[in-house]
């Protein structure tokens, strides 16, 4: 029981800290519920008494068709994910396994790439697009978003495969297993959660990445859902009734994904954090 007093501001202060980081999505969840002329009344509806479902069907299959832009997103930050650990997991075992000249200093450049800004970037990565024809494609984007993320799904996994310990494989050598065979069945799943961890690292930041779809995409039916959100502000008016219904949507696959692996998702950054 002391232990519990003891503990209670510490319980208070998290639950004020949780309400306020919620509050920014509960004003996104009830502005998408209002009417237009609802939005400006005063004192503020935290809650509208009649919920404007049909803000939802208007955004999704009326005018905006929020669909199309929807499922472009999904097919960009879906193969980005998948591309990326198909990349990243050979190369961050193999800097984790094998010793070689200057991989410390590969590790060091790997990192050193996440510091510079996409804006820098942009200029060159659209004359090689140019070059070879991928703009105004989807496939176009998503190489460009596998080439910004796979550095850090390099150095997640690489900081994950470390705490694999290497004896597993070695016992499994003394039995026969060649080492893709070992990889396959012992260390894949043994390090689940560093791959989930990368692979949401990459789908988040593929999903919201608004920079590369803007300056390589002109056609509309190709746009992503951070483009599309756009379209809601018009030059004089913004509809931010259909606008936050919009926000909603497109906020929903990703709580869905956490809610499956966030154990994985934890998991993996704690055991990336260790070091032996």
């Amino acid at each position: 029981m002391t232990g519990k007093l003891r503990n209670l501001p510490t319980h208070i202060a998290l639950w004020v800290i949780f309400i306020i980081m919620l509050f920014p999505i509960w004003i996104m969840v009830a502005t998408s519920l209002q009417t237009y002329d609802g939005i400006f009344n005063w004192p503020p509806d935290w809650f509208p008494s009649i919920p404007q479902w049909q803000n939802y069907a208007d955004v999704w299959g009326g005018d905006y068709q929020f669909k199309a832009p929807f499922f472009n997103s999904l097919i960009i930050a879906s193969s980005t994910a998948i591309i990326t650990i198909l990349l990243a997991f050979p190369a961050a075992y193999g800097i984790s396994r094998f010793s070689f000249f200057g991989r410390n200093s590969m590790l060091f450049i790997v990192l050193v790439t996440q510091m510079f800004s996409p804006i820098v970037l942009i200029v060159g990565l659209y004359q090689l697009a140019q070059s070879y024809n991928l703009l105004n494609s989807l496939v176009g984007v998503i190489i460009t978003n596998c080439a910004l993320t796979l550095p850090m799904a390099v150095w997640l996994l690489h900081g994950y495969l470390k705490s694999v310990p290497e004896t597993l494989e070695q016992a499994a050598a003394m039995d026969g297993c060649s080492r893709i065979k070992g990889i396959i069945k012992i260390v894949v799943p043994l390090s689940a959660s560093g791959i989930a961890m990368a692979g949401i690292y990459a789908f988040i930041m593929a999903w919201n990445d608004l920079l590369i779809p803007l300056i390589f995409i002109s056609d509309s039916n190709l746009r992503p859902i951070s483009l599309a959100l756009t379209d809601f502000a018009g030059q004089n008016i913004v509809y931010w009734h259909q606008m936050m219904a919009a926000s909603v949507i497109s906020t929903f696959p990703i709580a869905v994904m956490f809610s499956f692996v966030q154990k994985y998702f934890i998991k993996g950054f704690m055991s990336g954090a260790i070091k032996e």
